[in-house]
């Protein structure tokens, strides 16, 4: 019976709010299909639902988190951000290349995948509320140079855990209003550079609408509503509308807050969706990426006139600089003007 609550109250959830973490072991099972849940994995799902459904009713303060102790910046090694793994070469999305986005981090929770984050610094990911609301940190991992899911020998992925969890205090589970988090990574700190291949995304700046910019969305969620989700990473680009435009959309205009921004095409089609969330948003500024917003939310898939919802980072400028002060800030922008390639940046 109460099997069956869960599942009702899993697709009400779903229909609503399709960003939802998606909770799927990480390489497929010979004998499942491409992001289809085995039967050991559909219990976990359903035992998943039936915590998450329990913690969205919990309105309890969360505790104050102890603050962190500044590093001293001069030992900090050069650092840039911003530039795409390789030159060349979601809903409607295409395939990224191997080590394209070499930032973008796959979030897992007892070993299985359900969320998308994105290293900002040495010590720090950049993810959703949402996808830490209620979890224990220390059955969070965070796995960077992910590409396909399916293969154990594609690339050569690094894993971390987590001994931290930084969710945002204005969180709210019902609006997702401030729906942002950060994870300090178990280490002194990701090596960046030729030899591991990673390096992490520009912070934006402060105080920009970005409205009229293309943004670039990256996630291995479903590649349709109500679908599987994705083993490869893809990428799809949206317009980034202004908060005035997404508020006369099909959403009550009271939903969209300032601390959020939209994107979409009028008649849908491309859109982040379910198995995305937590993941960025960019955009390319003179080739160095950005990440100007986290997924959030949205009704539906690349639904028409239902643009998708993702955290304005350019909020939170202050709050990541003071949460994160442990760590190198990476503050040398990529520019192909100074660097000889697209990810053979000085670090």
């Amino acid at each position: 019976m109460w099997t069956a609550l869960c599942l009702i109250t899993v697709t009400l959830v779903a229909a609503s709010h399709q960003r939802i973490p998606v909770y799927v072991p990480i390489n497929a099972n010979a004998n499942t299909a491409a992001g289809e849940l085995s039967q050991a994995a559909y219990v976990d799902y359903v035992n998943w639902w039936q915590n998450i459904i329990g913690i969205i009713s919990n309105t309890e303060e969360p505790a104050a988190e102890a603050p962190v102790t500044p590093i001293d910046q001069s030992t900090c090694p050069p650092c840039t951000c911003g530039a795409l793994g390789t030159k060349n070469r979601i809903v409607g999305g295409n395939p990224t290349y191997v080590r394209q986005y070499p930032w973008m981090a796959m979030l897992t929770y007892k070993g299985k995948f359900y969320c998308g984050a994105s290293l900002i610094n040495h010590k720090y990911v950049m993810t959703a509320a949402h996808c830490v609301h209620g979890f224990e940190g220390k059955k969070i991992g965070v796995r960077l140079l992910e590409h396909d899911r399916s293969s154990n020998d594609e690339s050569k992925h690094i894993d971390f855990k987590v001994s931290r969890v930084i969710k945002h205090k204005g969180y709210s589970p019902t609006s997702y209003n401030n729906d942002i988090a950060l994870l300090r990574l178990d280490t002194e700190g990701v090596e960046f550079g030729p030899n591991t291949g990673i390096h992490p995304v520009c912070l934006p700046v402060e105080g920009k609408s970005f409205s009229g910019y293309e943004g670039v969305i990256t996630g291995w969620g479903a590649k349709k509503q109500g679908g599987s989700s994705s083993q490869i990473l893809h990428e799809v680009y949206v317009p980034i509308m202004s908060n005035d435009d997404c508020r006369k959309t099909e959403y009550d205009q009271k939903r969209i807050t300032n601390n959020m921004i939209c994107a979409g095409y009028p008649e849908g089609q491309k859109d982040s969706c379910q198995g995305d969330s937590g993941g960025p948003m960019h955009i390319a500024n003179n080739t160095a990426y950005h990440i100007v917003g986290v997924v959030s939310w949205g009704e539906g898939c690349a639904q028409a006139n239902r643009p998708g919802v993702y955290s304005r980072v350019n909020r939170y400028l202050n709050w990541v600089a003071n949460n994160t002060a442990d760590s190198c800030p990476c503050t040398n922008v990529y520019s192909p003007s100074t660097d000889a390639a697209v990810g053979t940046a000085a670090y």
